[in-house]
């Protein structure tokens, strides 16, 4: 007599397991792009130390965009620097450069994989020139100088990151000390009634929110500085994340005699 129980198992999932492969698709691109802009990230630092281990000073590149390739043709101390009747040039490409030094070969060849990245601080010259402002040779030790000359106790910065490929959305809710409690609370973008204590934000946010996009693009500086914060119900993408700023050498009140 036949058996009319199935004696095969399904050779795949149930329907309601099955995976759409346009979104396997869109999540790969997704992840592409990611480890995209952590390499860029990684090569922005990395161009910096070689230009940096010939002129120590340098701030910024000034560098050629073409089809053919991405040339650098300068290296600034401090473009911005009103102190300088004349712009600070530490040293210029010669038009007929027979033998590249070591350090510019290598330059030239992390110049095209950091312009992959993302909220790049570049400015427009003339032509087909272009300024690259330099990161500093600690991001992460410059963010927490620029914040703490302004707040000295500050530990972390409490914010919300919506983080897409090429468009790190960051914004800052509240500096915090040590003790875990806010210094400061920043106020919303849509608070135009800002009390005038809120001068220094407007001042320094450009520089503070691309110090943390670039942190967070960096796979070793985002493992080591931000711990997500709150419940998931609370999440906005990457949600609430603490970012931990560096170690404070001494507070006041506790320096020795």
């Amino acid at each position: 007599m036949p058996n009319r129980r199935p004696i095969l198992t399904p050779t795949g999932p149930a329907p309601y397991r099955r995976t759409d492969p346009s979104r396997s698709f869109q999540d790969a691109l997704l992840r592409e792009s990611e480890a995209q802009q952590g390499v860029a990230a990684t090569a922005f630092e990395l161009l910096a130390a070689h230009v940096r281990s010939h002129a120590p000073e340098a701030a910024a590149v000034e560098f050629e965009e073409s089809l053919a390739s991405d040339r650098i043709h300068a290296l600034w101390a401090n473009p911005r620097d009103h102190r300088y009747p004349i712009p600070p040039l530490l040293w210029r490409r010669a038009p007929a450069l027979t033998s590249e030094p070591p350090w510019l070969r290598k330059a030239d060849r992390l110049l095209p994989v950091v312009l992959l990245g993302a909220h790049l601080p570049v400015i427009e010259l003339a032509g087909h020139r272009r300024l690259l402002n330099l990161p500093a040779p600690s991001v992460a030790a410059a963010l927490a100088s620029r914040i703490r000359r302004a707040f000295p106790q500050a530990a972390a910065l409490l914010l919300s990151l919506d983080a897409r490929p090429r468009a790190i959305t960051v914004q800052v809710a509240n500096i915090v000390g040590p003790d875990g409690t806010s210094l400061h609370a920043i106020p919303n973008e849509h608070d135009w009634a800002a009390p005038p204590a809120q001068t220094w934000w407007r001042l320094n946010k450009v520089h503070v929110v691309r110090a943390i996009r670039h942190l967070w693009a960096h796979p070793d500086h985002r493992s080591r500085h931000f711990q997500s914060q709150g419940h998931h119900s609370l999440m906005w993408n990457q949600g609430l994340q603490a970012l931990i700023l560096p170690a404070i050498p001494a507070l006041a009140g506790h320096a020795r005699p």
